[in-house]
């Protein structure tokens, strides 16, 4: 029988990340329809930190179930680890792919102005070879932004987080822990001299070059990952500062710091994103005590939408393109009132858990029960 591995709120977390995601992308989209009232910044923010906690939660996921493995066995299967990683995200991916690139590319309906013929106007052939060869963090810095695959570089992101994290626990297992905090201070030291040491200094060769190459770091999330590996060994070792995080005083304090940040868009000078990801890691945290934790994430309709969000997150720009045409073409809407917006906007996430909901349980959780053949030990954050 599989080990069940469950942490209580994970899937909650994940769908309010993705929630705001998806609103950040509306009020982007909206744009090239003429629609361009209600600007809302702090959407924009909340779902910039739903995207760190991607990249953190998936370093903790992946490190704790390695680490689970290895203490298990004494090694891991890293075929087997490929083989579970390619089942869970590439029929899904391939699908919007796809779809997105291929069958409704030239379709009038799905034609988004201005992106559209911006991409077909460039190299796109070229450019879908890159999105179907899983390189789409790749060609979303080489070309311009694919109709319906903008938001697959994440993926990419995390598929190659895979990758070195796989390859490391295979061939270096002892030794993560101190490799990951060797990425940490590698990444911020490098962050604070291409930004305040080097551009003193006349050597612009070297100052662009390691500007350069901090921004391809930054971009790549290693320090992210690393933080959320970090975090995994803490549960795993059961650290006795874990249980801080049942104190109401902190988790008090955590929400009062997440609140600040956000509203105040507060930027840490050179780790920004290592700053939020273990604020969002203090969110997680505090959920996976249940009974102590002052908001429910593990509710059952929280943890449903989670168990789909992977599906609602690829195909929500469809859904916003099907809700913008809705509302301009029958309702008759300009959304130059907030009831409107409060519409399109329902419309749109109703429209993407229908389409994350299709996409589980008509493609994604075939594959996943194939997945578990290749593991005896099971998550049910799936």
């Amino acid at each position: 029988m599989s080990k069940k591995i469950h942490f209580s709120g994970l899937d909650g977390l994940r769908f309010i990340s993705i929630f705001f995601v998806v609103l950040h992308h509306l009020f982007s989209f909206k744009n090239y329809y003429g629609l361009n009232h209600y600007q809302l910044p702090l959407v924009g923010i909340i779902g910039y930190y739903g995207i760190q906690f991607f990249f953190a939660g998936s370093g903790f996921l992946i490190t704790y179930l390695l680490l689970v493995e290895y203490n298990k066995n004494a090694k891991i299967s890293l075929k087997y680890f490929y083989i579970r990683r390619v089942l869970r995200i590439w029929p899904a991916y391939y699908l919007l792919i796809f779809l997105g690139l291929v069958v409704f590319l030239h379709n009038t309906f799905f034609y988004i102005p201005d992106l559209t013929e911006a991409y077909l106007a460039d190299d796109y052939k070229q450019a879908n070879i890159l999105y179907f060869s899983f390189l789409p963090h790749v060609a979303g810095n080489k070309f311009p932004t694919a109709p319906y695959a903008h938001q697959t570089y994440t993926i990419g992101i995390e598929e190659q987080f895979y990758l070195i994290w796989g390859l490391l626990f295979f061939f270096v297992a002892k030794y993560t822990k101190q490799l990951f905090w060797g990425i940490i201070f590698s990444v911020l030291l490098l962050n604070f001299a291409a930004l305040y040491v080097l551009p003193k200094y006349q050597n612009q060769f070297l100052s662009n070059f390691l500007l350069k190459t901090s921004e391809i770091i930054k971009y790549s999330r290693f320090s992210t990952f690393a933080i959320g590996s970090l975090f995994a060994y803490a549960f795993f070792e059961k650290k006795r500062w874990i249980e801080l995080f049942k104190s109401p005083y902190v988790q008090i304090a955590v929400y009062f710091l997440l609140i600040i940040s956000i509203w105040f868009n507060f930027s840490m000078p050179f780790f920004r994103d290592e700053y939020i990801a273990m604020l969002m890691l203090c969110v997680f945290s505090i959920s996976t005590f249940q009974k102590e934790s002052m908001v429910n994430y593990d509710t059952k309709w929280l943890t449903f939408l989670g168990k789909i969000s992977y599906g609602i997150y690829l195909f929500h720009i469809f859904a916003i393109v099907i809700a913008v045409k809705i509302c301009i073409n029958i309702f008759h809407f300009k959304v130059d009132n907030i009831w409107e917006l409060m519409v399109l906007s329902g419309l749109t996430i109703l429209i993407s858990i229908l389409l994350g909901y299709i996409s589980y349980f008509t493609v994604e959780s075939f594959f996943l029960q194939i997945k578990r053949r290749y593991s005896k030990i099971y998550r049910k954050n799936e």
